[in-house]
């Protein structure tokens, strides 16, 4: 590998040097030697017959390109990452090269324990599909364990590495709390992730034990985790700070986006209501309109903090501005608001051709209603509403009526009320669709 070809670089000129001054004590003895020999032969040479030179033995040849000695490098190498860190360090290796070593061995270490959860599809055969629960257990899982890898490696690198995890566990958007945790100061990050951490340890132990089938005192116990962790980060983060990662992070602010959909709501607004609103939707989830079919205090206590949601944003935006928030609920009016909006229409002219359609409809629900009239008369009565609905738009739209018209056909209306329908309007087509 070329990390160990380098650092092994290091070592390897260090042991050099200390070599080469053994060679060189070496050579000075060899020499004083050679000379005592010299002195000595020079000596016998005078009284002695001449011997034959013997022959001359080669040096064996060097090798220039010799691998490195494994054996320090080993002295390097430990099971303990701590230390082996340590030693890197010693021997002057680059904090770059080092993070990488230490990626490559937490990887290696960690490795067969996130195989066996068997979460990424590369983990598992087609076959291995675990149920729901299974599952979201195993993903749970894995995010204790890459949150663990996650720490150890900025122990031994010093820098936080990032790891390769997948964008969704366990019901939870991995790559939204990372930004979240980003947008923290650096000294703030890891205690915000232990307190996070720690409320989904808690919240999952919940789940798994109650299948998702809460009882009143599950209900109870999620509220006393959620304010415990709200309580916690208070502590580390500024209102401001707070605020922010709630706003980033919690499952209120989807929910209200969705609420403001197609309203042009400002930042202290949207603020403000959003404050207002997560204890609630902590406590009641409302977002879930379905009523609880067992605990119908529940259910009433939800209905009435809908209702305190709904006080405050009238409160908040003031009673025009409510209106306008009330009318973009509603998509047919959004597909007003959209065309004359293209068209440069004024606003006023896009509500009265809103309160135009929705005359319609109150008229045609009352119509529909109507005991006294037979089908014929029914049928009749909504073509006339209706042409009377095209006359006001075309009047409100101009050339934009016709195409108001198609996004806003009357069949659909029509159709709610049980009778035939036909996208195209001025076709009769209100043939019923039951026998009168």
């Amino acid at each position: 590998m070329d990390w160990r070809w380098f650092c092994m670089h290091k070592l390897i000129v260090g042991l050099t040097g200390l070599n080469l001054l053994l060679v060189g004590g070496l050579a000075v003895a060899l020499t004083q030697q050679s000379s005592k020999k010299k002195d000595v032969a020079e000596t016998v040479s005078d009284t002695s017959p001449t011997l034959a030179p013997k022959a001359a033995v080669a040096a064996p040849p060097t090798n220039t390109h010799s691998p490195p000695d494994m054996a320090a490098w080993a002295a390097l190498a430990s099971p303990d990452l701590r230390k082996y860190a340590r030693n890197l360090r010693r021997i002057g290796c680059p904090e770059e090269t080092i993070k990488d070593i230490m990626l490559a061995e937490v990887n290696r270490l960690y490795g067969p324990q996130e195989r066996a959860l068997k979460v990424r599809p590369d983990d598992r055969a087609p076959w291995e599909e675990a149920p729901r629960q299974d599952r979201l257990s195993a993903e749970g899982k894995l995010r204790q364990l890459l949150e663990e890898k996650r720490g150890l490696l900025k122990e031994l690198a010093g820098v936080d590495v990032g790891i390769d995890m997948p964008s969704r566990l366990a019901g939870r958007d991995v790559e939204t709390y990372a930004s979240a945790y980003g947008a923290l100061p650096d000294a703030k990050r890891d205690q915000v992730r232990a307190i996070q951490e720690n409320y989904w340890a808690q919240s999952d132990d919940i789940k798994q034990r109650t299948m998702g089938y809460l009882e009143p005192e599950d209900r109870d116990e999620f509220v006393r985790i959620k304010t415990e962790r709200r309580d916690a980060l208070a502590r580390i983060l500024t209102p401001q700070e707070l605020q922010n990662y709630e706003l980033t992070t919690s499952a209120t602010a989807p929910a209200l986006r969705a609420r403001f959909e197609g309203f042009d709501v400002n930042d202290p607004e949207y603020r403000k209501v959003f404050d207002f609103m997560q204890p609630l939707d902590e406590r009641y989830s409302l977002s879930r309109k379905n009523p609880d079919p067992v605990n119908q205090e529940f259910t009433a206590e939800r209905n009435q903090a809908e209702k305190d949601v709904q006080e405050y944003i009238h409160q908040v935006l003031g009673d025009d501005r409510y209106s306008e928030y009330q009318r973009t609920r509603d998509p047919v009016y959004r597909t007003i608001n959209q065309i004359g909006s293209e068209a440069g229409l004024p606003k006023e002219s896009i509500v009265q051709a809103y309160q135009a359609q929705q005359q319609m409809q109150e008229e045609a629900k009352r119509l529909m209603q109507d005991p006294s009239l037979n089908q014929e008369q029914r049928v009749q009565s909504l073509q006339d509403l209706r042409g009377q609905a095209q006359q006001k738009i075309q009047q409100l739209f101009g050339d934009k009526g016709a195409q108001m018209l198609q996004q806003i056909p009357d069949f659909r209306l029509i159709q709610r009320y049980g009778l035939s329908g036909n996208p195209n309007p001025g076709v009769n087509n209100l043939a019923p669709t039951t026998p009168p």
